[in-house]
């Protein structure tokens, strides 16, 4: 019997899934959904993937969402937009990445919701079983911001689209890490949310730099340079730091260089290590920082800032 994985199974298998090679599945618009589910004590046999119990499925009838050890199973109802399956290997049908993030927006809260959009547009996945120490690991994106703008367009009457609308307004591509992807909403979620209300940035975006700026901070043999969180039109760049990446003395005499050459390229350049964006008040410094040189006034009125600056902080950064 063909499994429809869905919702925290779903997640689970894109989470641990190669991009590549899991995108690669036939996608399908429609799917006739199961109106019986599966015996739980075949489970072991029919999920060779490792997937955690309950398992989540997919079902068509209310039939087929009786209770059962190890399977939890959710109706499906409404359009199911193109798309909305991917036959992984013969037996194994997932919920997209597009409809995946749909299904989540009625299960997670909205900054979490938020955090999910940019791990699926950007290039790492949340995976603690294979890069234990940093927690994530690096791919490709699984979708775009844009695609699952599109995607909730079309998801007519699919439960959740209403929170992931919501979501997708402060979604981006490109981020590179859980924390680029923090560091972005911080200081850009509005002041309702507990950020700092600043502009939009482009994630890892390709700096043009010249040769001549190239040239002064030895940096010629250095064909692209990309902003961690970058302003064009105000030529701002925040580099994330990160302690891993900072290993060597070989990379920070390169990240030093690298710098150089942006500035002398025009670009004001912030560096941000993970002591500042854990550091509540150096996060304050910075946001006041930019927020002068994008000219974007800060209005955080106290005490009612404070305390949702502090819940957000709970929700994005590591304990």
């Amino acid at each position: 019997m063909e499994l429809l994985i869905s919702h925290q199974s779903a997640l689970e298998f894109w989470r641990g899934a190669p991009a590549k090679e899991a995108l690669a599945g036939k996608r399908s618009r429609t799917k006739v959904l199961p109106v019986k589910a599966p015996d739980s004590r075949k489970l072991p046999r029919e999920n060779p993937w490792g997937l955690t119990t309950p398992l989540h499925l997919l079902v068509g009838d209310d039939s087929a969402r009786r209770a059962a050890d190890g399977l939890r199973c959710h109706i499906g109802s409404g359009i199911f937009p193109p798309g909305s399956f991917i036959q992984v290997e013969p037996g194994l049908t997932a919920s997209s990445p597009e409809l995946c993030f749909v299904q989540m927006a009625s299960e997670l809260p909205l900054v979490e919701l938020m955090m999910l959009g940019y791990e699926f547009c950007g290039s790492y996945r949340l995976d603690k079983v294979s890069a234990p120490e940093q927690g994530f690991r690096k791919d490709i994106p699984l979708t775009s911001a844009v695609a699952l703008e599109a995607f909730v367009a079309k998801a007519t009457g699919l439960k959740g689209c209403k929170n992931a609308r919501k979501a997708l307004r402060f979604v981006a591509d490109g981020s590179a890490s859980p924390m680029e992807t923090a560091l972005t909403l911080l200081l850009c979620l509005p002041y309702r949310f507990g950020g700092y209300g600043l502009p939009m940035p482009q994630l890892n975006w390709r700096i043009e730099v010249n040769i001549a700026a190239r040239n002064i901070s030895g940096m010629s043999g250095e064909s692209k340079f990309y902003g961690d969180l970058y302003w064009p039109e105000e030529q701002i760049d925040v580099e994330y730091d990160s302690d891993a990446h900072h290993s060597t003395h070989e990379q920070a005499e390169h990240d030093s260089s690298r710098r150089n050459a942006l500035q002398s390229a025009g670009v004001a350049v912030f560096s941000v290590s993970r002591t500042t964006i854990m550091n509540t008040r150096k996060t304050r410094e910075l946001a006041e920082g930019l927020s002068r040189l994008l000219e974007k006034r800060l209005r955080c009125p106290a005490p009612e800032f404070t305390l949702r600056h502090f819940k957000l902080r709970q929700q994005l950064l590591p304990r």
